[in-house]
């Protein structure tokens, strides 16, 4: 009982909270999932902020005194009933850990994985930021300096709200949720990010950099997929093959020297669409196909009269595969042409995501 008072007595108030997209329901079962660093503690905090302290038990499973000291789910049914408490929250919570879930009148649990509890819990996935979460995080930039700033960032909340330097934000990100191994792993992941590649290239080319075994990372990238921090992409031209997505594309760069800017840039644009819930597969090595056969093309920098050229040179290949539509999408160019029945429109990438919800 000494650690849930402990856990009754702490203080979880927030100095500072930037709004999310999401909001807790009023269902009395929730469960809040998403990546590490999405958010998900400080959603939870932020609406446990419009209750009396009284009401609330918060247990965090990431405290270090879980390290020695245990909790029974009957433990946490009394306590809750001796101090009439209504909102009980498991924060890190593994999966298991009770052999049956706690009894309390609303019930919240966050995790980085998402679970089956069945119907009676509603589910909110928490992503990273999108584009429009971080625009709306700075104050008195222009629109191109928040879209630099957001290269350099990334998407991880805690980056654009704290004034330390960006390579140290990172490194503490990564020592409090990987461990060596996890680590090195990542920077095999980063290597690969937005190429096309199977679990077997990986495993070869982390064995040739350091000791590890075929079921070891096998594993371990089943678990970063289960947790959010890669995704495999499908390609649309060739089944097969699947593409690999970094979680953030500024990470990805902080991680590994392969990331070039076209990289980062292409994978804004794919995280952009998970994001919003859009389903696409690669297409090819650039360019990513929604399910309404809308075309996404990323091209920085390429002028107008150059992608004419190579939308003639590829035009039969977006025919056959039934391409009604084709943004390309720039840093600030913009301009619009149609060949037969399709039409061509490149967009900045602060213009194209505010639509690409519509895709």
């Amino acid at each position: 009982m000494q650690l849930l008072e402990y856990f009754y007595d702490r203080n979880n108030e927030l100095i500072t909270y930037h709004q999310r997209k999401f909001s807790i329901p009023d269902n009395n079962r929730v469960l809040i999932y998403g990546s590490p660093a999405s958010g998900k503690s400080y959603l939870v905090l932020d609406y446990l902020m419009n209750f009396d302290t009284e009401d609330i038990l918060y247990i965090d499973f990431d405290d270090p005194k879980f390290q020695f000291i245990d909790i029974m789910q009957e433990d946490i049914e009394g306590f809750i009933e001796s101090n009439s408490i209504k909102i009980l929250v498991l924060d890190h919570y593994e999966h298991g850990y009770f052999e049956y879930l706690p009894s309390a009148q609303k019930l919240i649990i966050l995790s980085n994985k998402f679970y089956d509890y069945g119907d009676e819990f509603k589910v909110i996935e928490v992503p990273l930021l999108d584009y429009e979460e971080f625009f709306s995080f700075q104050k008195q930039n222009s629109e191109r300096q928040i879209f630099n700033l957001f290269l350099r960032h990334g998407t991880l909340p805690q980056l654009t709200t704290q004034n330390m330097p960006r390579e140290q934000l990172f490194q503490s990100f990564i020592k409090s949720h990987f461990d060596k191994s996890e680590l090195k792993l990542l920077s095999v992941l980063a290597h690969f990010n937005s190429s096309t590649v199977t679990t077997f290239q990986l495993y070869n080319y982390a064995k040739e950099r350091y000791k590890i075994s075929k079921d070891l990372i096998y594993k371990q990238i089943k678990e970063f997929t289960q947790r959010g921090i890669i995704s495999f992409i499908p390609d649309a031209i060739t089944p097969s093959s699947k593409k690999l997505l970094f979680f953030d594309f500024a990470l990805a760069k902080y991680l590994s020297l392969s990331q070039s800017f076209l990289k980062q840039f292409d994978t804004m644009i794919a995280l952009s669409l998970l994001k919003h819930k859009i389903e696409i597969k690669s297409f090819g090595v650039s360019g990513y196909l929604t399910d309404k056969q809308v075309l996404i093309l990323p091209a920085p920098f390429e002028s107008e009269e150059s992608f004419w050229k190579k939308a003639h040179s590829k035009f039969a290949i977006y025919k056959k595969n039934g391409i009604k539509k084709v943004y390309i999408v720039t840093i600030a160019t913009q301009y619009n042409f149609w060949i037969e029945s399709i039409e061509f429109e490149a967009l900045p990438f602060y213009e194209w995501v505010v639509i690409n919800d519509e895709t």
